[in-house]
């Protein structure tokens, strides 16, 4: 058994490639537990640079940061690496477009494309607003009776929940009013469980049966919103006026022709990267469609993952506003001039043109990216050459690439003052000076994050309405820095708490 591990975790070292010292049954996988992730990660990367191998449990990942390698490995031979690495515990979790692999995904991708259009997102935009007036409304009501403070966490995901609960099924969760509705208790138990490093942990050293057996355990919660979607496509079947939703979108949608978004960054790279991406689209059949359990597992993700992400980046960015007041009132000035005169509200086309708002949601982003590690597998072999040395080594078919973005994103080779809130390095004039592939929010290629445009008209709508009615500030009892949560996947602060005043 001794020797067995001992062979088992020099995997990197017989390849030359250095990386943490792990240990046997649990790999490296102990340290993200016993430490919040993002700072392990930095460590990691300052010391054995932007390639090293490490093990989760006994399976050998390799680590990779540097930004040529990351083009290779997203876009260039995306189809080499077109799978996430991720155990299979839930057929219905599975289903979906973030978790399926192969032709699955491509058909997944081609259908749901469409939905993010700009047309469909103009659709949704009053409906967001509508959220987001409720939302404001409740705080102003709390504010104006005495609040002095809050949880920012808290007080976004209320705002989140509601604006995808109505896109998603057409419901109204009144989460602001009511915290602990299904939506956000069910929602958070789901997240908790698939972005601990605790549960990561048991999902790898586990056998498969067991596994599933804990998944089952906490079934009730996802077959919640299983049960919710049937009970509305049932619903729905005789109605003579059908809501335009994503449930109802992904129930009667066939493939359409694709026509998909481009990614964050350099104009030639977005265009690289759409290229790809119809490419590897290009041989799903037009005929197909979703069936039912996949179409519930699209809105389930959907919900989950949108709710939570554009929470974390708003209490980020609300957080990071409130300690810096030159740039609060900086985007006050910006926004005060976008709002109509005769409506008193902002248009889809202002919104999402704002400079300086783009500028401080994608500072925020880089400072925290809000979702989990990009997690790529080898499809077969893969010869890897480094941008830095020319260094060539190769990437054994089954093996899963992690791109540690916290680092990339805190990297002196990357960003100056990587620790320091800097809006103005994501302005229009500035934005040409970021290193392709060193900015990934969302991934990059053709798996990139499928809701990006969405995430962001919802963030930034929100932002420029709070700042407009609200002024936040730092209080003696906030965090700086942030303290991160230890044993998570993402990057979970443990308190964001700020003051808060009516303008």
């Amino acid at each position: 058994m001794q020797y067995k591990w001992y062979r088992i975790l020099n995997y990197w070292s017989v390849r030359n490639i250095s990386g943490p010292k792990p240990i046997p049954l649990f790999g490296n996988t102990l340290s993200p537990i016993l430490r919040p992730k993002p700072l392990v990660e930095l460590e990691w990367y300052k010391t054995y640079g932007p390639i090293y191998g490490k093990y989760n449990c006994g399976k050998p990942e390799l680590s990779v940061a540097d930004p040529v390698l990351l083009k290779q490995i997203l876009v260039k031979d995306f189809h080499k690496f077109r799978n996430r690495g991720v155990a299979k515990v839930d057929d219905v979790v599975f289903a979906n477009i973030f978790l399926a692999i192969d032709d699955d995904w491509k058909r997944m991708r081609a259908i749901a494309s469409p939905l993010f259009s700009t047309g469909k997102l103009k659709h949704m935009c009053p409906v967001i607003n509508e959220c987001c007036d409720n939302f404001l409304a409740a705080l102003d009501r709390d504010v104006s009776t005495g609040r002095t403070e809050v949880e920012l966490k808290q007080v976004m995901a209320a705002y989140t929940v509601d604006v995808i609960g109505k896109c998603v099924f057409s419901v109204d969760t009144d989460s602001y009013c009511d915290p602990n509705n299904p939506f956000t208790t069910k929602a958070n138990w789901i997240l908790k469980h698939f972005t601990t490093s605790s549960s990561a942990l048991l999902t790898n050293i586990l056998p498969t049966f067991l596994t599933k057996r804990l998944a089952a355990i906490g079934s009730s919660n996802i077959m919640f919103f299983k049960h919710l979607s049937k009970r509305l496509i049932s619903e729905r079947k005789n109605a003579a006026k059908k809501p335009n939703d994503f449930l109802q979108y992904f129930t009667d949608m066939k493939i359409e022709d694709n026509n998909t978004t481009t990614t964050t960054g350099a104009d030639s790279v977005a265009t690289d990267e759409l290229m790809i991406e119809k490419r590897a689209l290009s041989a799903v059949l037009k005929k197909k469609k979703l069936t039912t359990d996949e179409a519930i597992a699209q809105t389930i993700v959907f919900f989950i993952a949108g709710y939570e992400t554009t929470a974390t980046a708003l209490a980020y960015c609300t957080y990071e506003l409130a300690l810096n007041p030159d740039i609060q009132d900086r985007l006050v000035a910006e926004t005060r001039e976008a709002f109509s005169e005769n409506t008193g509200d902002i248009d889809y086309e202002t919104v999402i043109r704002l400079p300086l708002l783009d500028a401080v949601i994608s500072e925020t982003l880089r400072k925290y990216p809000p979702g989990i590690n990009p997690l790529r597998k080898a499809a077969e072999d893969v010869m890897l050459t480094t941008g830095t040395d020319g260094l060539t080594f190769k990437v054994e078919k089954g093996t899963n690439v992690e791109i540690p973005v916290y680092a990339i994103h805190h990297s002196p080779d990357n960003y100056s003052d990587a620790f320091i809130f800097k809006p103005d390095r994501f302005l229009p004039q500035n934005r040409h000076n970021i290193k392709p592939y060193t900015y990934l929010p969302f991934g990059a290629g053709p798996r990139h994050c499928i809701g990006m445009r969405f995430a962001l008209l919802m963030a930034k709508l929100a932002m420029v309405k709070l700042i407009r009615q609200f002024r936040f500030y730092r209080l003696p009892t906030t965090d700086v820095p942030v303290v991160f949560t230890a044993g998570r996947l993402t990057v979970h602060s443990c308190s964001l708490r700020v003051g808060v005043e009516k303008r």
